[in-house]
């Protein structure tokens, strides 16, 4: 399997300045881009290792799908379809790859939760 080097990112994950970055990457001729964050399979990974950036993604999906959840509300429809809303629509946002990123901070754990 050739590896396409335009596709191909190189994060360097450290908690401290203190250290310096290793060279950078190449493969054959072409120079692998660095990046500070990146999604993969819909997860934002950072390159301090925090998960500030996916929380702020995901309470922001999730927020606007529930103007439909209070849409529901107001149209006076049976609670059922706003149950069913919410489990279709808002809880798969939150809860996807949730094993990934489940050792939340108790900060982060309270934005989505709020």
């Amino acid at each position: 399997m050739a590896i396409n080097a335009k596709k191909t990112k190189d994060m360097w994950i450290s908690f401290t300045d203190a250290i310096p970055e290793p060279p950078r990457l190449r493969i054959g001729n072409e120079l692998i881009e660095r990046v500070n964050a990146f999604k993969l399979l819909g997860v934002s990974f950072q390159n301090n290792l925090k998960w500030n950036a996916h929380v702020e993604e995901i309470t922001r999906k999730a927020n606007k799908r529930l103007y439909h959840l209070r849409e529901c509300r107001k149209s006076q429809l049976p609670a059922e379809v706003g149950i069913i809303t919410y489990q279709s629509k808002i809880r798969p946002i939150l809860e996807y790859a949730s094993p990934v990123w489940a050792g939340l901070p108790n900060y982060l754990r309270d934005e989505i939760e709020r």
